[in-house]
């Protein structure tokens, strides 16, 4: 694991949420219509991180990166018919759109650098 003590958190704007990157956690805060699909806060220690999906921002898409828990890969679905098993209501995935791609590859290189052990995947 990277020594990020000595470095001040890492923050970087997703769409309708923040991710903050500490040394022990991973903070998201969402803000406006991001409330209403998922909790407006959430920490997840990086301990508890088992995999790291992802989805790459298109222009007719938005991108994901989800951060997976022992207890999301046993629940979740890509394409969930409810809330709770669908990705996108996840507290864990934050979202980023097309011209957001320089900070989703930002978000994706720090989980990297700070999880060099723990598997990455595309979403699905």
């Amino acid at each position: 694991m990277v020594d990020f003590e000595k470095r001040a958190p890492q923050t970087i704007k997703a769409h309708l949420a923040t991710v903050v990157l500490h040394a022990d956690r991973v903070e998201i805060s969402r803000r406006g219509l991001g409330r209403v699909a998922s909790d407006a806060h959430t920490v997840i220690p990086l301990a508890e991180i088992v995999q790291v999906q992802w989805k790459d921002p298109t222009v007719l898409a938005n991108g994901c990166v989800f951060m997976a828990t022992a207890e999301d890969v046993k629940t979740v679905r890509a394409l969930g018919t409810s809330k709770e098993k669908a990705i996108g209501g996840n507290p864990h995935v934050v979202l980023f759109t097309s011209y957001q791609r320089k900070r989703y590859a930002e978000l994706r290189a720090a989980l990297k650098a700070a999880l060099p052990e723990v598997p990455t995947a595309p979403v699905g």
